[in-house]
């Protein structure tokens, strides 16, 4: 190799100036080799960021790989639990929803409370303190904050908030902040899009005072476990034996850690960006090896009478060969060194944007030399490959054949020539281009394949800005109405419906049945969130792919084509229920419609018809309302408040706008 492409060599000397003549089509080329190892630098090693921060974060704060909801169970309950096949660790607590009042904030929040141990240790779902400390033991009320929920809210240890805890507020006293592998995507449980820390928060109590105030003394509500074995079916065993186990006490819920919400949504995002990794540097490095093939053969063809005369005074067949490649491999290589000095520079701004919405306290961006020498590697074979064909072609020039004149290219009518009234209709000029267009079909494709790469990212990046945009559009006008959204701490009766709906302030109120379901169709089975609609439902009117409201039936359900797929179920047939609250008895339903939908897994039903089967004659759990215009003030906030089984307040505009941001 030195021999050949030493400083004094003749070779070196030739390499330098066809660089240098070709500078402006080698510098494109670097450009897009440059943007594919970029893009494979860039989203792998933010990959490994957020991979190593998330799997140290749940190893070392303990996250649990299952949890169980109760009604309410004895704590020694919990002892039992140890006692199960592929359980090696369990912890009771209490978790309920509530109304949190933070100074300065017109809006009530709605918030997470959960109960620690009044003194530090090692708990499942342990939580990092960022500021302040631990519980000081003492008789007044304390609490410790989700960081991004105070942040939010301009919240720091020493101040007070209010907790709306069943019918009785209580004044706590703040003395730290703290995140959890628990909610690192900071949504409602109860699920979301976008994060909103300003309107949702996460408040850890002391367990003894969390009883007495949520009237669940020497008793919990929920059950967190980790599992020897944490793969889908053995959790799956594992939970259906503690569902039976638990079903005296009233089982509301059971999660494996893979359906998490903050787990879901990082998990997902994840999958996102290891495919990207994949499929873009592809993109670029194909188009990069085709332009890079049609200028080496177009260099070829330009340098013939050059070859033959390298060859006539010793060069080998070998060497000029090596020739080609290396002029591709020089290229590469200056490409995947622009690709790598970007990278460095963009990676930080990408983990950075990362950290605003995934509380991960280890992610930080880290340099992966390895990541950076397998891209500039990787752009070297898309390279070598892209130049191979014209060093054959080099190759096979001999010094006789070189003195000559190369033969010109093939003759002959086109396809279009047969065509003759057209043909004739077209100017000169048109000939020759179309001749050498269809004469020349190779490179003809190559130009065609890279506009095409070239319009698809665009057209496709556009697309999905105006697909995004659609399905808000469709999401929050189209389908949701209504101005607030209410949640109930239980499923409650028509009495307590008008109560509420005769609030100042409120207009239209439209009551539904939100619970989650476990669905079984066959060896099939899914747990989704089947929704009871009024028969005149108005504020929330589902739609299906041609715009039209999906008339929901007094018996059976309507499920969406995703979901339908799923259980591999067609209209007609039918499915056992089997829902969370309730009596949560098992009983076969059937399918009466399938609907083409656009976002997420989801299965309708008469509210009434719903009610029936968690055993109530009529109950709703959720109530969207309309505000008077004129009349949207704190007051009605502060009316809502005096009921103690309202434990959350949603806005649509203000869910619209997150997800916009």
């Amino acid at each position: 190799m030195v021999s050949l492409f030493g400083l004094r060599s003749v070779l070196f000397r030739k390499l330098l100036r066809d660089l240098w003549s070709q500078k402006a089509s080698l510098i494109s080329i670097i450009l897009i080799v440059g943007v594919g190892v970029q893009a494979r630098i860039v989203m792998t090693s933010v990959w490994h960021d957020l991979n190593q921060a998330r799997e140290v974060y749940y190893r070392d704060y303990r996250l649990a790989d299952f949890s169980i909801s109760v009604k309410r169970a004895p704590e020694h309950i919990v002892e039992t639990v140890n006692d199960f096949p592929n359980v090696t660790s369990a912890r009771g607590r209490i978790s309920v929803d509530a109304v949190i009042d933070v100074p300065n904030r017109k809006r009530p929040i709605s918030g997470r409370i959960l109960s620690l141990p009044e003194r530090r240790q090692s708990v499942l779902n342990d939580i990092r303190l960022r500021g302040g400390t631990w519980f000081s033991a003492s008789s007044r009320p304390e609490a410790i904050l989700n960081q991004a929920f105070a942040q939010a809210n301009g919240i720091k240890p020493g101040d007070r908030i209010e907790i709306l805890l069943l019918d009785r507020k209580h004044t706590v006293l703040v003395v730290g902040l703290a995140t959890s592998p628990e909610f690192v995507y900071l949504i409602p449980p109860g699920g979301g899009i976008a994060p909103d820390p300003a309107r949702f928060g996460v408040v850890y109590l002391p367990r003894d005072f969390l009883q007495r105030s949520a009237n669940l003394d020497g008793a919990i509500n929920e059950v967190l476990g980790t599992a020897m074995d944490a793969s889908k079916q053995s959790l799956r065993t594992t939970l259906s034996r503690l569902e039976s186990h638990f079903e005296p006490w009233g089982v509301t819920a059971s999660m494996p850690v893979e359906n998490q919400h903050s787990v879901r949504f990082l998990r997902d995002e994840l999958i996102g960006l290891r495919l990207s990794s994949y499929i873009m540097p592809f993109i670029f490095l194909a188009v990069a090896m085709l332009v890079l093939n049609v200028l080496m053969n177009r260099l070829v063809a330009q340098q013939r009478s050059v070859i033959g005369t390298l060859k006539a005074i010793g060069r080998s067949t070998a060497e000029i060969m090596l020739y080609y490649v290396m002029l591709g491999a020089i290229t590469a290589a200056f490409g995947g060194l622009v690709g790598s000095g970007v990278a460095l520079w963009l990676q930080p701004k990408l983990v950075s944007i990362y950290a605003e919405y995934y509380h991960l306290p280890g992610l930080e961006p880290h340099v992966y030399f390895g990541i950076h020498l397998a891209g500039i590697l990787v752009s070297l074979v898309f390279a070598i490959a892209g130049s191979l064909f014209a060093a054959r072609k080099a190759a096979l020039i001999e010094p006789a054949q070189a003195m000559r004149p190369a033969p010109p290219e093939k003759g002959g009518r086109i396809l279009l020539e047969r065509f003759g009234i057209l043909w004739r209709r077209l100017p000169f000029r048109w000939h020759l281009i179309l001749r050498a267009v269809f004469r020349n079909p190779f490179r003809s494709t190559v130009t065609c394949l890279s506009g095409m790469v070239a319009t698809a990212l665009m057209v496709a990046a556009f697309n999905m800005v105006d697909s995004l945009d659609y399905l808000m559009a469709y999401q929050f006008k189209s389908i949701s109405h209504q101005d607030v959204t209410i949640s109930l701490r239980n499923a409650k009766g028509r009495g307590l419906v008008s109560e509420i709906g005769s609030v100042s302030g409120l207009g239209a109120i439209e009551p539904q049945l939100n619970i989650s379901c476990d669905l079984e169709h066959g060896d099939r089975r899914k747990k989704v969130g089947v929704t009871g609609l009024p028969p005149d439902n108005r504020l929330f009117t589902p739609l299906n792919a041609t715009g039209k409201p999906i008339e929901v039936p007094e018996n059976g359900l309507v499920l969406t084509d995703k979901l339908a797929r799923i259980l591999n179920v067609k209209t007609g047939d039918a499915v056992t229920l089997q829902p969370s609250i309730g009596e949560r008895r098992r009983v076969t339903v059937p399918v009466v419609g399938i609907v083409e939908t656009y976002l997420g897994l989801s299965a309708y039903a008469d509210i009434r018809f719903l009610s029936r089967l968690v055993g109530e004659q009529w109950a709703a759990n959720t109530l969207l309302g309309m505000t008077n215009r004129t009349d949207r003030q704190t007051s009605l906030y502060t009316d809502l408040q005096e009921y103690p089984s309202i434990v959350g307040f949603s806005e649509r505009e203000r869910a619209l706008q997150r997800v916009q941001e």
